[in-house]
């Protein structure tokens, strides 16, 4: 079958083994903690009353329950595919491992931290906040794999367009849809300064050539719509379920980190460069 022959041979080409090891630690480390009996397993939640600062980065780890334990697993494992072929298809492999690294390592504190400020008191424990933030680095790895493989002119910071039409789903779910269509305005006045600066030939150029890559356009198109569907994933109408509260601060706070951390230290890369 020679459909996404190109496409095939190039994943295997780029595809590393140390990069698979790291990738499938994760669910190693999830599964045993989910292993392990509950008392150690209540020791890493994180109180944010009284807690220490390897709860801190531990409470990331360790979940309430099987269903919250499965959720979490079953998107990290969904969502890394995409986003490591897109940074290796662009050749982006060192800037993959650290961030991704930067993610599981010092992700975690953040979300703590700020949950400790913001909410003063109560538990917390759960993938999501990492889980979030992976969400955001959907249309990351989506815009930095069209810079580098489709066109220099379209930029990473271009993504911002796709990152608002999620915030007004998001809008629309907690506010109602006059503040939605005010956000869903602003990205479309944005999407028309940036075509303007890049060139609607150019544009045209990129979505003809990017739609002819058999393999790399299906993957673009999954990502993207990946990352749409994000807010109804994340930021549930009914935050209460199963006698716990979602906590949508640690998911708004991941997908902001995912995708700004990225897109801004590129933006500086580019500037410097």
């Amino acid at each position: 079958m020679a459909w996404f022959g190109d496409f095939r041979s190039e994943v295997r080409e780029k595809t590393r083994a140390s990069d698979l090891a790291l990738i499938f630690s994760v669910p190693v480390l999830l599964s045993l903690i989910f292993l392990l009996p509950q008392s150690i397993q209540a020791s890493l939640i994180l109180d944010y009353g009284n807690y220490s600062i390897f709860n801190l980065w531990s409470s990331a780890y360790v979940h309430r329950g099987f269903n919250h334990f499965s959720n979490n697993l079953g998107a990290y494992c969904v969502l890394i595919g995409p986003i490591y072929l897109l940074f290796v298809l662009a050749d982006e492999r060192k800037l993959f491992r650290y961030t991704f690294l930067t993610l599981l390592l010092i992700l975690p504190f953040v979300i703590s931290l700020s949950n400790i400020a913001a909410l003063g008191s109560g538990t917390g424990a759960g993938f999501s906040g990492i889980g979030s933030a992976l969400f955001g680095l959907l249309p990351v790895s989506l815009s930095l794999f069209i810079h580098n493989n489709v066109s220099e002119d379209i930029e990473p910071t271009h993504g911002v367009v796709l990152f608002l039409i999620a915030v007004a789903i998001i809008t629309q779910i907690y506010a109602g849809v006059t503040a939605a269509a005010g956000i869903l305005l602003f990205a479309a006045l944005l999407t028309i300064h940036d075509i303007s600066q890049i060139g609607l030939e150019e544009v045209r150029e990129a979505a003809a050539e990017l739609s002819s890559m058999e393999g790399y356009f299906e993957l673009v198109m999954i990502t993207g719509l990946l990352f749409l569907l994000s807010p109804l994933m994340l930021f549930p109408q009914n935050i209460a379920q199963d006698g716990t509260t979602v906590n949508i601060l640690s998911h708004y706070l991941g997908l902001l980190i995912g995708f700004f951390g990225p897109t801004i230290y590129l933006d500086y890369r580019r500037r410097r460069q």
